[in-house]
C-alpha cells in the first residue's frame, strides 16, 4: 500500500514538473522572439535607437529620479507585471490555446490569472516642502503613460481652492471638473490635508467633505472600468496624518503611502547638476558631485537644507 502510494504521488510529481518545464520553455521562447524583434521595432513603444543602441525610455525615466530608491523599485516592479500581462497575451490570444497547445490553466501556473493591464494605485505623498512629490508625481505619468497604463501623460496639480467654491453645488461643480480635466492621467492633489479645514471663503462647512465624496466616487466609478485619473495626495507629514485619522474612508482607498525624506548633501549635489545640464551649462571639472556634496555639508545645516 505504501508503496502503491508512493508511486501514484512521484507520477503525479514528474507531470506537475513535466508541465512547469514545458511552460517555462514556451515563455523562454517567446521572451526570446520578443528580444530579438526589439531590435528592428518595439510594439509597445517603449525602446527606442540612437548611437548608442536600444535605449530604454522608462528607464530612463525612472533612473532621473535622484535617491528614493524605494519608489523606483515600486514603478520597476509595476512595469515587470505590465510586462508579464503583455507576455501572457501573446501566448494566449483570446485566453483560449496557447503557442505548442499550452492552455490557460496550464499558463496560470507561472503567470497570473488576471486578465487584462494591470492598474496602478492610487497614492499618497508624504514629505516636507522641496522633498521632490510633485517633480515624482509629473514624471510617474510619463511612465505610467510609456507602460500602457494610463491612456495619456497628463498631469494636472490643483490645491484646495481649484475644488472649492462659496457652496455644496459650486464645490461639486468645481470638482468634478477637475476630475474631467485630468480623466486618463494623473490628479495631483497638493497640500490635500487642507480639505479637511474650514475657510472663509465657503460658507459651507463641509465643504472639503463635498470634493472628497466626488474624488471618492471617482476612484469607486473607476473601478468599474471608466477613464478615471490616477489620485495622489500630497502633503507634508504631521498634517496629512491627522487629515488621513480623521477621513477613514477616503485613506482606505489609496493602497500605497510614499514618505519623501529630505535630500542627503550628496543628492542635492546631484540635483543641481543635474539642473546646470539641463539648462545647457557645464561645470568646470573639478566641481563635481562629491565637491559639491562637501561644500554643502560645510556651509550648510541640515534645518538650512530642509
Amino acid at each position: 500500500g505504501g508503496t502503491l502510494t508512493g508511486r501514484r504521488g512521484g507520477s503525479s510529481s514528474d507531470g506537475a514538473r513535466k508541465q512547469q518545464m514545458a511552460v517555462e520553455n514556451a515563455i523562454l521562447d517567446a521572451v526570446k522572439k520578443r528580444s530579438k524583434n526589439k531590435g528592428d521595432m518595439d510594439p509597445s513603444g517603449m525602446e527606442e535607437r540612437d548611437d548608442l543602441g536600444v535605449r530604454d525610455r522608462v528607464e530612463d525615466l525612472i533612473s532621473s529620479i535622484v535617491g528614493l530608491e524605494h519608489i523606483k523599485c515600486q514603478i520597476r516592479g509595476l512595469r515587470r507585471t505590465t510586462e508579464i500581462c503583455d507576455l501572457r497575451e501573446s501566448l494566449l490570444p483570446d485566453h483560449g490555446s496557447g503557442i505548442r497547445g499550452l492552455s490557460a490553466a496550464m499558463l496560470g501556473v507561472t503567470l497570473s490569472d488576471e486578465a487584462g493591464r494591470p492598474r496602478a494605485p492610487h497614492m499618497i505623498f508624504f514629505g516636507n516642502p522641496g522633498t521632490g512629490k510633485t517633480a515624482v508625481a509629473r514624471l510617474l505619468a510619463k511612465v505610467y503613460h510609456e507602460l500602457g497604463i494610463l491612456r495619456k501623460p497628463k498631469f494636472l496639480e490643483v490645491e484646495r481652492m481649484d475644488l472649492i467654491a462659496a457652496d455644496q453645488r459650486g464645490t461639486i461643480a468645481k470638482t468634478r471638473e477637475v476630475l474631467e480635466e485630468a480623466r486618463g492621467g494623473i490628479l495631483f492633489i497638493d497640500e490635500a490635508y487642507t480639505l479637511g479645514m474650514t475657510s472663509k471663503r465657503s460658507r459651507a462647512e463641509n465643504a472639503g467633505n463635498d470634493a472628497m465624496n466626488e474624488i471618492m466616487r471617482s476612484i469607486d466609478t473607476d473601478e468599474a472600468g471608466r477613464d478615471s485619473p490616477l489620485v495622489i495626495l500630497a502633503g507634508f507629514p504631521t498634517e496629512m496624518n491627522l487629515f488621513l485619522a480623521r477621513h477613514d474612508e477616503l485613506r482606505r482607498r489609496f493602497d500605497v503611502t510614499f514618505e519623501f525624506p529630505d535630500y542627503t548633501c550628496e543628492e542635492l549635489a546631484e540635483v543641481y547638476v543635474d539642473l546646470v545640464h539641463a539648462k545647457g551649462f557645464y561645470l568646470d571639472e573639478s566641481i563635481r558631485v562629491d565637491y559639491i556634496a562637501k561644500l554643502l555639508q560645510k556651509q550648510t545645516d541640515a534645518q538650512w537644507r530642509s
